[in-house]
């Protein structure tokens, strides 16, 4: 474990560090996780609901069409931030080729840091004779025409990094991590709070006793909040995450599939938190932008025509096929799986 020249930059820095910058280094670092492997598949981390189920990105796919035909119906921007493995994108574009004048129309933009996805969404939007021409992938969101743009992101934001707060009688502490050089091993330690202006701001939480707060999450939200309302569009969030602060803490990682801890696998694993998606909603307002839909990604879908769409593909499918699509169907809308859990926000000019 001491081999791991990220533990090596952690040592270096010769105090405890934060949560946040722990993240950042573990994921978002020149050897971090989102630049080194393919989390996503079988054969990955996790898997999402895209790759779980095409009726996902079919219902996303129409939802987007309809408003684009009855709002903009005309060029616009089609922009995925954290496409993966391109699975999403492929669905959407898939059940929107019959409508010839929203295909070409679009301008894609892929907002991706992963050299290894890139070549895999390339290779799967290749499948779909996807003019390369017509797709720009971009490391940041840094989209210069005033284009109306439509944004969509799943599993994105809740990999954001961090910081962790916790009340101990009239005090307030932020977990902090260090690596102890008795036991060679990384550890959390509770660092008390003194700086004014941080302690300002956690006085706004009066009835909670562990808080995450997400300075990096809250600003790329409100980036492109700033952009669709200057140029028109809409901003679809789908993510795990709560409205009301819970009572514990959701920073979790996953590694093959399978939850770990996360001071393990440095570098090798996946981290991500639950998505406060009150606090998004507050900076979509900010933003003079309408909040057309939060729901449950259960409600969302249902309304949508999941359902409807799956019984029209099982008319001509086999058993097999049949099942997959029943199976990948009742993972997206089951409360005891991922229809509760996950939120859908929709915000638009």
């Amino acid at each position: 474990m001491i081999d791991s020249k990220i533990i090596k930059k952690i040592i270096e820095f010769k105090k405890p560090i934060t949560i946040e910058k722990y993240i950042q280094l573990c994921l978002n670092g020149d050897l971090g996780y989102y630049n080194n492997s393919i989390a996503i598949g079988k054969k990955g981390d996790f898997i999402t609901s895209p790759e779980i189920s095409q009726l996902f990105g079919e219902i996303l796919g129409l939802f987007i069409y309809f408003f684009w035909d009855q709002n903009i119906d005309k060029n616009f921007n089609l922009v995925e931030v954290g496409p993966g493995r391109g699975t999403l994108l492929v669905d959407i574009l898939n059940i929107t080729k019959g409508y010839d004048s929203f295909y070409k129309s679009a301008s894609l933009h892929l907002i991706e840091q992963n050299k290894l996805l890139i070549t895999e969404q390339k290779k799967n939007l290749k499948k779909i004779k996807i003019y390369s021409k017509n797709i720009k992938w971009l490391k940041s969101f840094n989209i210069s025409n005033k284009q109306p743009t439509i944004i969509f992101a799943n599993e994105f934001f809740d990999c954001l990094p961090i910081r962790q707060f916790l009340k101990k009688n009239i005090d307030w502490y932020e977990k902090m991590i260090f690596f102890n050089k008795d036991s060679k091993s990384l550890q959390f330690t509770d660092k008390k709070i003194t700086d004014n202006s941080i302690l300002s701001k956690l006085s706004e939480f009066k009835k909670t006793e562990t808080l995450e707060i997400s300075n990096s999450r809250d600003v790329y939200f409100a980036k492109i909040c700033k952009h669709v309302a200057l140029v028109g569009g809409m901003i679809i969030i789908i993510d795990y995450g709560y409205f009301d602060q819970p009572k514990y803490f959701t920073l979790q990682s996953i590694y093959n599939n399978k939850k770990s801890n996360i001071l393990d696998n440095v570098g090798s694993q996946d981290i991500t938190s639950l998505v406060d998606f009150k606090k998004l909603i507050f900076i979509a307002k900010s933003n003079n932008l309408n909040v057309d839909i939060y729901c449950t990604q259960r409600e969302f879908f249902l309304q949508y025509g999941i359902k409807e769409r799956a019984k029209i593909i099982n008319l001509h499918s086999s058993k097999d096929k049949e099942k997959m699509i029943n199976d990948g169907l009742d993972r997206v809308i089951n409360n005891n799986k991922m229809g509760s859990l996950f939120k859908v926000l929709v915000v638009s000019k």
